[in-house]
């Protein structure tokens, strides 16, 4: 380091002598060529003194005054006498002579520039050239010719004087710019003169501050060394310095300590072999000194163990050195190691804690189903009040603890990243409207209003899940309710950003939240202290649940809100249509698309159901397209194989041959119908089944229960080739009665044909429930249950829907204790579709006999 210190004070040194050099030999230079400057103007105004410039110019005037009484002169002579012509020939030579020596000399160029003097010259030329024939000629014409030449040498003479004057002024003029000139060049060689005089003491005052200043720095490095030199020896790491052979030429007290050898034995002993068991692989790293690198090092027992390596390079006289800082991180690595192994432990704990609250859920959802089933039952008998009371105390607990399981359950697919979304088109204001109605009554018991605000016609067709979205507004409004007393609970939705951005706002002007818990309220298992606190009940997971699916939807849920004055929960979701632009446009309002006119079709329907088949085949009919039905796959494929058609919807679980097995039996068999779309219709797609239904050839997906709409829809975009995936699954979340499916059925079917298939619904599902005995035959019994899930879905009997499928699944490893608790949790489903049915299709006074 001193070394470095050293030449670098050596480089600046001769630096700053170069430059000084450089500044004093630029001022000699200018010096000098400003001298050579003033020479040269000395001599050419002592040359310009001699040519007697002035005097030439005022002679030129003198000489045409001679040349003018030589011609008096040889007028008044007698004509005959030839010394008066001679006298003018004589003085008109040397006239000429004169104008030549202005014209021609390099000392009047200066002059000859003035445009004035270069015209009275012309003219001066131009009258003596003209004279000259004249001259040169014979005596007898220059006589005949000298009056004139008299008059115009009088008449020329004022030009000459002219020129002449003209002539002396502009060198006077020149004259004084050159002295001028003279002046301030010495003046500048005076002033350069005096600079540099400054500028060698300013020099020589600079060499003594920077000898002052070397001084100062050798000490300064000394006191530096000596520090170093205390760090080294004090550090708590070992510090090794090697030259470019890899020898020890410096080992402190640390290194001593850690590695158990002496100083003494290890200077000159190689490093590599002595210390670092792989130094050899270390070598480059070593070298180019960057970062830190952790190896294994040896002590003098010869067990290894780890350190954090870094190394800088450095120069000394013997050539270059490598510094290299070593830190035993034995302790540090073996807590690693510990945090490591608690952290796997924990992450495993809570990987196990996540599936028992899964599994238990699931354990507990199936016996409270059964209590609640039982108790629905109950509900027909003859019961005092206090009875009924009890029995409606049992039955509301038991659907506020199932309800606790759901929330479990849900947490436990949302972190798991297993919930599954089932993304569809519907009507988000008939969603909108179905909440409002169903938290109605509820709002009434506490003295509230809720109002829904009007909504944008373009949110008639929005994509999303919108069973998870009941399941977020019902949570929202459910929460406003539950904190508003006698006040008023607003729902709103726009799509003032387009359908990529709607937004949803629950209003309320209840109890509001205090700032320092507005973030706090999204955590799991967090209440919120309150004046309603003794009044209202729950665990605290349900707006930690609504975020989660907000965010797996693709949107965000958060709130605004102060204490006493109300909350603003908001939603934001894209439900943009898939493959559609919706952004905001000044145009009419957004209408729902209507189905396409389709032509008429030939279509093979391939169902097990026969409820669904009459559903499919009343659908079709309307459309105006000719149906074949075939009960089970083989028959399809038989059908498909004779028969030219231009769609085939095809169910998937059916007994015997399934839909996939018959689709692809359908594509190898070369039929007339080997080639046509065949559209899978089911009440479960996940990812895993749509892959194997692309694999078996078909087209796309209708998803139970079926509409005349999303019928329609799939035969389209089935024809155009579009990807297809129509319709929807139920979930524990949806309705006894999806209402507005319903509708949509009695609107596409005569009211006898529905009575008929409801009828006929009612007998399987009572026949079906009566066989659910420990004694029947699980397989056909869960069969059974696939066909009776597919005939409630058509009527739109969800929740009824969910449990048969969920029965498929348990019946056949169910003991005889669950599959009566599953009995009777599908009665109580049953009998609630049944009722809910009734209500909507039956009329009043029929309903009262």
């Amino acid at each position: 380091m001193q070394r470095k210190i050293n030449v670098g004070f050596a480089e600046n040194y001769i630096v700053r002598r170069g430059l000084t050099a450089f500044v004093v030999s630029l001022f000699v230079t200018t010096i000098g060529v400003l001298v050579m400057d003033v020479s040269q103007q000395m001599g050419w105004l002592s040359s310009s003194s001699s040519d007697n410039m002035q005097w030439t110019l005022g002679q030129t005037e003198t000489e045409l005054a001679a040349l003018e009484l030589a011609t008096y002169a040889a007028m008044a002579e007698d004509s005959a006498s030839g010394a008066g012509l001679e006298e003018v020939r004589l003085r008109f030579n040397v006239f000429y002579s004169r104008v030549q020596t202005i014209t021609d000399s390099t000392l009047f160029r200066g002059l000859r520039s003035v445009p004035e003097v270069q015209a009275q010259l012309d003219e001066i030329l131009a009258w003596r050239d003209s004279w000259v024939p004249v001259i040169d000629g014979p005596d007898t014409r220059l006589a005949a010719q000298l009056p004139r030449l008299q008059t115009e040498s009088a008449q020329m003479r004022g030009v000459v004087r002219k020129t002449a004057l003209d002539g002396i002024a502009y060198y006077a003029r020149f004259d004084d710019t050159r002295r001028t000139s003279i002046f301030s060049t010495l003046l500048r060689i005076g002033v350069l003169t005096l600079a540099l005089v400054v500028l060698l003491l300013v020099l020589i005052l600079m060499l003594v501050r920077l000898g002052r200043q070397r001084e100062l720095s050798a000490q300064s490095n000394r006191e530096m060394r000596e520090r170093l030199e205390t760090i080294i020896s004090t550090s708590l790491d070992a510090i090794l310095v090697v030259d470019r052979a890899g020898r020890i030429v410096e080992y402190n007290g640390a290194a001593e300590r850690i590695f158990g050898r002496r100083r003494d034995l290890a200077i000159g002993a190689d490093m590599a072999a002595l210390l670092l068991p792989y130094g050899a692989a270390l070598a480059p790293f070593l070298a180019t000194g960057s970062g830190t690198r952790q190896a294994e090092a040896r002590r003098r027992d010869g067990s290894l163990f780890p350190v954090d390596v870094s190394s800088a390079r450095a120069h000394s006289p013997g050539g270059e050195i490598f510094v290299i800082f070593l830190r035993d991180i034995s302790t540090r690595v073996s807590d690693e190691e510990a945090l490591r192994e608690a952290r796997d432990r924990a992450i495993a704990g809570e990987r196990q804690k996540a599936d028992l609250l899964a599994v238990m859920s699931h354990e507990m959802r199936t016996p409270l189903n059964g209590m609640l089933g039982s108790l629905e039952l109950f509900e027909g008998d003859n019961l005092n009040a206090r009875q009924k009371r009890f029995l409606r105390i049992v039955r509301n607990s038991g659907k506020v603890l199932l309800n606790h399981v759901n929330d479990v359950l849900d947490i436990s697919r949302l972190d798991a990243g297993k919930m599954t979304l089932r993304k569809r088109r519907f009507d988000l204001v008939a969603l909108m409207e179905e909440i409002v109605e169903n938290q109605a009554e509820r709002a009434r018991a506490q003295g509230n209003r809720i109002v829904l605000a009007p909504s944008d016609p373009a949110l008639h067709t929005v994509y999303s899940d919108p069973d998870r979205l009941r399941q977020i507004l019902l949570n929202l409004v459910g929460n406003a309710v539950k904190f508003t007393r006698n006040g008023t609970i607003t729902l709103e939705v726009d799509c003032d950003g387009g359908l990529d951005a709607v937004e949803f706002r629950v209003i309320d002007t209840g109890i509001g939240i205090p700032e320092a818990d507005l973030d706090r309220i999204f955590d799991d298992f967090v209440t919120i202290d309150s004046s309603y606190a003794r009044r209202t009940t729950g665990t605290g997971l349900g707006l930690g649940i609504s975020r989660r699916l907000a965010r797996a939807l693709g949107g965000d849920l958060g709130a605004e809100s102060e204490a006493g004055e109300g909350s603003v929960f908001w939603l934001h979701l894209p439900m943009a249509l898939p493959g559609e632009s919706h952004a905001p446009q000044a145009t009419a309002p957004v209408r729902p698309p209507k189905a396409e006119r389709l032509p008429p079709l030939r279509v093979l329907v391939v169902e097990d159901n026969e409820i669904n088949r009459l559903v499919a085949r009343e659908f079709l009919h309307r459309g105006g397209h000719k149906v074949t039905e075939a009960p089970g796959g083989a028959e399809g494929v038989a059908e498909a194989a004779k028969t030219r058609f231009d769609v085939i919807l095809m169910d998937i679980s059916m007994p015997g041959m399934n839909g996939i097995e018959a689709a692809r039996a359908i594509r190898e068999g070369g039929g007339l119908s080997a080639n046509v779309p065949i559209i899978a219709t089911t009440a479960h797609a996940l990812a895993e089944e749509r892959r194997a239904f692309d694999e078996a050839g078909m087209v796309g997906v209708l998803v139970k229960p079926i509409s005349a709409a999303s019928v329609r829809e799939a035969l389209a975009e089935a024809l155009s080739g579009r990807p297809l995936s129509v319709g929807a699954t139920a979930t524990r979340d949806a309705p006894v009665l999806d209402r507005a499916h319903l509708a949509e059925l009695q609107a596409d079917l005569p009211a006898a044909r529905l009575a008929a298939l409801l009828a006929t619904f009612r007998a399987e599902m009572t026949s079906f429930l009566e066989g659910m005995v420990p004694q029947t035959d699980r397989a056909a019994l869960a069969a059974e249950a696939h066909r009776m899930a597919g005939s409630a879905g058509v009527f739109g009997a969800m929740q009824l829907t969910q449990r048969l499928r969920e029965a498929q699944v348990f019946v056949p490893e169910a003991s005889p204790d669950e599959l009566t608790e599953l009995r009777a949790a599908l009665t109580a489903c049953w009998t609630a579709a049944e009722a809910a049915l009734r209500d909507v299709t039956e009329p009043p006074q029929r309903r009262a006999v």
